[in-house]
């Protein structure tokens, strides 16, 4: 029986470590779609003058184009930002946006990967790791909350005591100034 050595996957190839490899069936690349669409469905803000929510359709399709296009004969996820720039069809720096939003939400892991060249590191591609949707980073409120709806919440009310209209706070009593300092934790302030 001959001896077969494992050869790279492609020319230039770095070996892949057994933790950069994840092997997703194709039920799990679709229950990582399907979560994904519905992110971008609850995240979108009608009138924020956003295009989209937290992800944006930029972000599904490079998300897209990792699940699907993105596995390489190594067994990692490690194309590089021109291939997935051109499978997606878009531009390199939306790619790099939308890996980031992708980052942000705790889709996925990027693992700078490199070479050693010339006594410095070079990074040479990145590799990607995918997590369970119940992993994923809850999305923060605050930055989906366009500039009407906090307008909203202040006309109602509901916005905290400290908040005021015009570009001069009110003049402000000393009791009030310790009541907001022992909302905010910092009562020892206004003791000395």
């Amino acid at each position: 029986m001959p001896i077969h050595h494992r050869r790279p996957a492609r020319a230039g190839c770095h070996p892949v470590a057994a933790w950069q490899r994840q092997h997703l069936g194709h039920a799990d690349r679709i229950r990582l779609m399907e979560a994904a669409r519905r992110r971008e469905r609850e995240t979108y803000r009608r009138g924020s003058g956003r295009h989209g929510g937290e992800l944006r359709e930029t972000a599904l399709r490079v998300l897209w184009t990792l699940l699907y296009r993105g596995q390489g004969r190594a067994g990692a996820c490690d194309p590089a930002l021109a291939q997935i720039a051109q499978e997606a069809r878009l531009a390199r720096s939306t790619v790099q946006e939308a890996v980031r939003r992708l980052e942000e939400a705790g889709i996925l892991l990027r693992i700078p990967r490199g070479t050693v060249a010339d006594g410095r590191w070079v990074q040479v591609t990145n590799a990607y790791l995918f997590r369970a949707p119940a992993d994923w980073t809850k999305p923060s409120d605050t930055e989906l909350r366009s500039a009407s709806d906090s307008y909203e919440k202040l006309e109602e009310g509901q916005g905290g005591e400290g908040l005021w209209q015009g570009s001069v706070a009110p003049p402000a009593s000393a009791e009030r100034l310790k009541r907001l300092l022992k909302a905010v934790g910092w009562a020892s302030v206004g003791a000395s």
